[in-house]
């Protein structure tokens, strides 16, 4: 594994850990400190130099697919959300040539929702 997916696998793997819990929770302390590291080594140590949000990222080139759908490929996505989307995906279909775009979507949005809900836990500790 690349050090992109590892920082990509621990990213997730907070943000899992704080998606069961309430803001103001003090269970979440330790996850947002683990995600306030992993976000300076993201300004310190960048491991890949995209600069697109997920507003942009959702304008990526999209291709009708043979099986009827339209399709993401693989290598129009940028690092490091190509290693965030396949590690939120799981083992999710897709085919040779690509992602669906339908899931890469729903990433997208999700990856919104999950910062957002990142925000509510720190203004939440902000506000004591």
């Amino acid at each position: 594994m690349n050090d992109i997916w590892l920082r990509e696998q621990e990213r997730r793997k907070a943000l899992r850990q704080l998606a069961d819990l309430m803001p103001g929770d003090r269970g979440a302390q330790a996850v947002l400190k683990r995600l306030e590291e992993l976000e300076r080594l993201d300004h310190d140590a960048p491991l890949s130099e995209c600069h697109l949000d997920p507003d942009q990222l959702v304008e990526l080139p999209r291709e009708a697919h043979p099986v009827g759908c339209w399709i993401v490929r693989e290598r129009d996505i940028p690092e490091p959300w190509k290693s965030r989307f396949v590690i939120a995906l799981g083992l999710a279909g897709r085919v040779e040539e690509g992602y669906y775009l339908q899931d890469w979507i729903d990433f997208l949005d999700a990856w919104q929702r999950d910062l957002a809900h990142v925000a509510q836990h720190r203004a939440a500790f902000d506000d004591e």
